[in-house]
């Protein structure tokens, strides 16, 4: 029997997915071990071993090990990045701190943008001194010529200086260099020489782009991460090695939803920013396609941040930059918004104001929920899940860890009951209503003000409190139908959806030019675009059947700013082609902005290129079981909270193992299952479909 394992470390649980040659599945839960994190893959693939039966050979049969990993991120928010230092063409070491106007609101919630006078700009990675940021007498113009040749001599200097200072990575980005990058690649073979085994990041690799702010940020976080990452990744294979995993088979999921191996993911980190959110995107493009859906809204709620992607016309919506603290990356990603919003969201009372908020700071694996008895002294969502009646204590991760049932009311009694003068129901009610308003907030905002009617969306609910709070934030915006993938695999989706991706590269690079665009010109550029491409798959033995290849642009009138993205067809492109991709623009920016706003009279401008290379992997099928007629019973019944009623009702409980395909249940009701819990709300119907599904609708 051979194995593919897929893992999904976040910020509180780390999930596992072992999938045979067959598509059986075997779920491994275990809490985090940050900051180190090594420790918590390992307790979850042992966990997923025991169960099957296998501890002391899972690894040494399985044929690939597929990582997600928010490594990236969390050393990003906890300060742990790698000192790094900046060079720069002469006059531009300012560049990352003026940063844009845009940078002050960036990634910001709406509470925060409405306190206009608190507004800042970001934070630099970096900080602001002579010390790290360092200029080069040297200039490429705009065309790729050489105005000014590059100092040698200064380059040693600088790079001394750098190390002396402290540096541990080192980012360059020249003006210009993604048009001529000569002087950034002799800048890279200098420091070898000055500073051998020094991280080095080149922009004009990294991010071949116009915008030189864009560009130096994404160099910057990418240097200030690769230390961080390459130690993380070699740990963990060492530790995989000395289990019995075979060489050469870890492959690690990046942000834009494809795997690539260790040995590139280490020399561009910051490709892992989203990596385990984009799992579960993945994921659900896959289940969808088999359930014929197109349109569904991705929700993950996890211990620490609430997930949001979107599946449009079957394909996941993918964005060419990211939003990290405020500063804009060049980081093309599946388009995955978080908030911090999820089980482990604290609960406060504002003492001035006399108001309730929820997140978005999280209490995390350590110290946890006040449930989970590690020294929590502040009420969680998961905490007041449990003071409703939706959590049996002496079942949470299927009995595995037992929770404490008096230290949470207690909390919640203390820190929001009395001060705002409700019951310890009523004050645990309040604190779910929040956060799932919260939740349906961040989806509105990226349907509607997308363009998107959410009702027009199936939503997926997963994680390990999507499946829970999903049946009441979905349809507050209106959408009727919702879906716990798999049912017991809701809660480690994501892994699942790790474990079923594909290898993925993204090539890009700004060749701005004017419509009517030349035919050689666009040759020129995707040919370029693609021998990349191939040149990857050749080095990573990517069969030639196996090789997709999907062409984007990304367009714009003239002298705006924003850009919209559009697929480009294949094979050389004719007049028609071109007028076709110029056409698609124009339906894309009246989707986006309103019927009536295109204006190609202003001209039509293509700024960047883009090719996503996807090597396709094998991958077993999804089963489809029969559909029985049962009637499900329940195993149970407890008294349990509901804030629609705004009153307790006894509720019946059920189990997976009466859910059989075709079973049906009218709420209200809770499925408990070993790693979630399913909330069939007042007036809704669960359905058990043929892919083993939960499918909720109004009844």
């Amino acid at each position: 029997m051979s194995y593919v394992i897929g893992t999904d470390t976040g910020g509180t649980f780390t999930d596992t997915v072992v999938m045979d040659q067959d598509g059986r599945v075997t779920i491994g839960k275990r809490s985090s071990t940050p900051p180190e994190f090594v420790g918590g893959v390992l307790d979850s693939v042992a966990d997923a071993a025991g169960k099957l039966g296998i501890d002391d050979r899972l690894l040494s049969d399985t044929d690939a090990f597929l990582y997600g990993t928010t490594i990236v991120v969390n050393a990003i928010a906890t300060g742990q990045a790698a000192n790094t230092g900046i060079i720069t063409t002469q006059g531009f070491a300012s560049t990352m701190f003026i940063a844009r106007a845009a940078s002050r609101t960036n990634g910001l919630g709406t509470e925060s943008l409405r306190r206009f006078a608190e507004r800042r700009k970001p934070t630099p990675l970096i900080p602001r001194n002579r010390r790290m940021v360092k200029e080069l007498r040297e200039r490429v113009d705009w065309k790729g010529q050489v105005l000014a040749p590059l100092d040698e001599d200064q380059v040693r200097a600088t790079v001394a200086e750098l190390v002396d200072a402290g540096a541990e990575s080192l980012a360059v980005c020249l003006l210009w260099s993604f048009r001529n990058d000569a002087h950034e690649q002799r800048v890279r073979e200098i420091a070898a020489e000055v500073a051998p085994g020094l991280p080095v990041t080149l922009s004009s690799e990294l991010a071949p782009k116009m915008g030189e702010y864009e560009r130096m940020t994404t160099s910057a976080y990418n240097a200030a991460m690769a230390p961080v990452a390459s130690s993380h990744l070699d740990r963990l294979e060492d530790r995989l090695s000395a289990g019995g995993l075979a060489p050469d088979r870890v492959l690690v999921m990046q942000g834009n939803g494809g795997l690539d191996r260790s040995v590139h993911v280490t020399s561009r980190p910051v490709n892992l920013i989203g990596s385990g959110p984009a799992g579960g995107v993945l994921g659900a493009k896959v289940l969808a396609e088999a359930m014929g859906l197109s349109n569904v809204i991705c929700t993950d709620v996890g211990g620490t941040t609430f997930d949001m992607g979107l599946l449009v016309n079957g394909k996941p919506v993918l964005t060419p930059t990211a939003v990290v603290h405020q500063h804009q990356l060049y980081l093309p990603i599946v388009d995955v918004v978080s908030i911090g919003a999820g089980g482990g969201s604290i609960a406060r009372v504002d003492e001035v104001a006399g108001l309730l908020s929820v997140g978005p700071e999280s209490a995390g694996a350590v110290p946890g929920p006040v449930c989970y008895g590690k020294g929590g002294e502040y009420p969680t969502v998961t905490d007041a899940d449990l003071v409703l009646g939706f959590i049996d204590p002496d079942f949470f991760l299927g009995g595995s860890m037992r929770l404490d049932v008096a230290g949470a009311p207690r909390a919640i009694e203390e820190k929001v009951g009395k001060p705002l003068g409700l019951s310890v129901e009523e004050a645990a009610a309040a604190i779910v209503e929040i956060a799932d308003n919260h939740m349906a907030d961040t989806m509105r905002q990226q349907t509607v003000e997308r363009g998107h009617d959410p009702r027009d969306f199936t939503a997926f609910l997963y994680g390990g409190g999507g499946p829970l709070h999903g049946t009441a934030y979905a349809p507050k915006l209106g959408i009727t139908s919702m879906v716990v993938p798999g049912g017991e695999l809701a809660s480690v989706f994501s892994a699942w959806g790790i474990a079923g991706s594909d290898v993925h590269h993204t090539h890009e690079l700004s060749s701005p030019m004017k419509a009517p665009f030349d035919t050689d010109a666009l040759a020129e550029v995707f040919g370029t675009l693609e021998g990349r491409a191939r040149e990857r798959f050749d080095g990573d033995g990517v069969a030639e059947d196996a090789r997709v290849v999907e062409r984007y642009a990304e367009l714009r009138y003239a002298t705006q700013t924003n850009v919209v993205v559009v697929p480009v067809p294949g094979g050389r492109l004719d007049a028609a082609a071109i007028e076709g991709v110029v056409d698609a623009f124009e339906q894309q920016y009246e989707r986006l902005y309103g019927e009536g706003s295109a204006f190609r009279e202003a001209g039509v401008e293509c700024i960047n290129f883009r090719v996503q290379a996807y090597g396709v992997r094998r991958k077993p099928a999804i089963a489809r079981h029969p559909l029985s007629t049962g009637t499900a019973q329940p195993s149970a019944k407890r008294s349990v909270y509901w804030y629609e009623l705004k009153e307790s009702r006894p509720t019946p409980v059920f189990t997976s193992a009466g859910l059989q395909p075709g079973t049906r249940i009218d709420g209200p009701a809770v499925v408990e299952l070993t790693t979630t819990t399913v909330a069939v709300r007042p007036g809704q119907r669960l359905r058990v479909d043929e892919f083993a599904n939960y499918v909720i609708t109004p009844a």
